[in-house]
């Protein structure tokens, strides 16, 4: 039985009524929507992919021209490229993933939090195929950025969504089947994500230019694009960011080391590698805190001698636990424990030829062998449920208990459904993987139980294939 005939079924049924409760008259806007032709037809299209070149902008010619009047001119033109390109593309990937949905099982595809997911789509399809096909004009562009704006606002909560339904449906469905359908969804929606917040990002950065009496040069960003990002400040915020959700849970967290080649600088998209970060030092920095508590190196009143572990060393970035040891310090100082007894997660940084790497490296005890082979589907977690009171949170038979304010919190302080992490729903990891791997890299990760994590980021100069990357 599909959702359609199900919900043909209903409709009939409050028709022959003579009236509809709100309830009916919601399941009969889901009804129309499995039968919108317009949804079949945009579907039916192949999508247009384009190159990162070309949603940069840099295809164009006169890129290197800083006459103040001209180069408005050209972003202008830019930035209606990609709009144009936006308004054309993005029913069809939409319309997709509509589809998509309403191929999923009767009992998935009614779950609250699937059908949210359903009709976020869908309402962001209505809304993008009634407006203008034409985008001639500032004037144009404005609206339709306007537009995407508020679509990619009202989808922050998709993720979540997501992780919560199939958390509740897993049952229904082979392990196979749905992370063949999360895979495709997550990866769609990092498609579309990427190419709404190009347009709308290129439109903000045009005003701003033309409101500034200066002709400021920013070309190290363009639209979502940094041509300069630094990985290790982007590190030491996320690791700021995530230590003070671990103080809120725990009353402490472990000293945060960035080590390396801390003077890198590439291009990529600040936002999927804040996310990668934050997740990846969300699990290093609990795990790392939950093992001190089951081998007793932690204590919320320590005594220790009194020095300063942080002061030894001459040349290091510090602040709010967070530490950036230039190639020329002394690296043995900043391995010690803090005054809470934890060891330090440590965070390296490497540029290779066509690659950034980055280490991230913890103590907190390695991940079991019964559970490694599981940590990349979705669902699986090994934080408990807070509603689970059968259960003594405080029990140390699992390194991952005490986590219930951590994970509120983290649903919290999610940006976008991007920018933070995202605790005891099982998503982190396997999204952590895909986002690394859209634009050529990838994740590795090594455990050594009863010891600690490796995990290696490896990302690709995405500056050297402008090309080739499709998006």
């Amino acid at each position: 039985m599909t959702l359609r005939s199900a919900g043909s079924s209903l409709a009939i049924t409050a028709t022959k009524r003579g009236f509809i409760t709100n309830t009916e008259q919601k399941e009969a806007e889901d009804v129309v929507s499995f039968y919108d032709d317009r949804v079949t037809q945009y579907a039916s299209q192949e999508i247009q992919t384009v190159t990162l070149k070309t949603l940069l902008g840099l295809g164009r010619s006169g890129s290197s021209n800083h006459d103040q009047q001209q180069g408005a001119a050209r972003d202008l033109a830019v930035n209606l490229d990609v709009a144009r390109y936006a308004r054309k593309e993005l029913p069809v990937r939409l319309a997709r993933l509509i589809k998509a949905t309403q191929k999923l099982p009767f009992i998935v595809g009614t779950n609250p939090y699937i059908k949210r997911v359903y009709k976020l789509y869908y309402d962001s399809f209505q809304s993008i195929t009634a407006s203008p096909e034409e985008i001639r004009d500032k004037d144009d562009l404005d609206r339709f950025a306007a537009l995407l704006k508020g679509l990619v606002e009202s989808h922050a909560d998709v993720v979540p969504m997501l992780s919560q339904g199939f958390l509740e449906c897993k049952k229904y469905m082979a392990r196979e089947d749905i992370k063949r359908f999360l895979d495709d969804m997550i990866r769609a929606r990092i498609g579309i994500r990427l190419i709404a917040e190009q347009a709308i990002s290129l439109r903000e950065q045009r005003h701003e230019h033309e409101k500034s009496s200066v002709d400021t040069p920013h070309d190290d960003i363009v639209g979502v694009v940094h041509t300069e990002l630094r990985p290790a400040d982007l590190i030491k915020t996320c690791a700021s960011f995530v230590q003070e959700l671990c103080d809120v849970n725990y009353g402490s967290s472990p000293e945060v080391v960035i080590n390396g080649q801390t003077d890198t600088t590439f291009t990529y998209v600040p936002v999927h590698l804040e996310y990668i970060l934050c997740e990846l030092l969300k699990n290093s920095v609990r795990a790392t805190v939950e093992q001190s508590q089951k081998m007793g190196r932690s204590a919320l009143n320590p005594h220790g001698d009194g020095s300063d572990r942080r002061s030894s060393s001459t040349n290091r970035e510090s602040g709010n636990g967070v530490v950036i040891v230039n190639q020329d310090d002394d690296q043995d100082v900043t391995k010690r424990p803090n005054d809470f007894g934890h060891p330090p997660v440590e965070v390296t940084i490497a540029q290779g030829e066509h690659e950034v790497t980055i280490r991230i490296r913890d103590h907190g005890g390695g991940i079991s062998r019964e559970d490694f082979d599981a940590i990349f589907d979705y669902s699986f977690t090994t934080v408990k449920n807070e509603n689970d009171s059968s259960k003594d949170l405080s029990s140390n038979d699992s390194p991952y208990g005490v986590d219930s304010i951590f994970k509120g919190v983290s649903r919290l302080a999610m940006q976008a459904g991007l920018g933070g992490p995202i605790a005891g729903l099982g998503f982190g990891l396997p999204l952590t993987r895909i986002y690394a791997q859209y634009f050529g890299g990838d994740m590795h990760l090594i455990s050594l139980q009863g010891y600690g994590c490796d995990v290696f980021l490896k990302l690709k100069q995405i500056d050297e294939s402008l090309d080739d990357l499709q998006i």
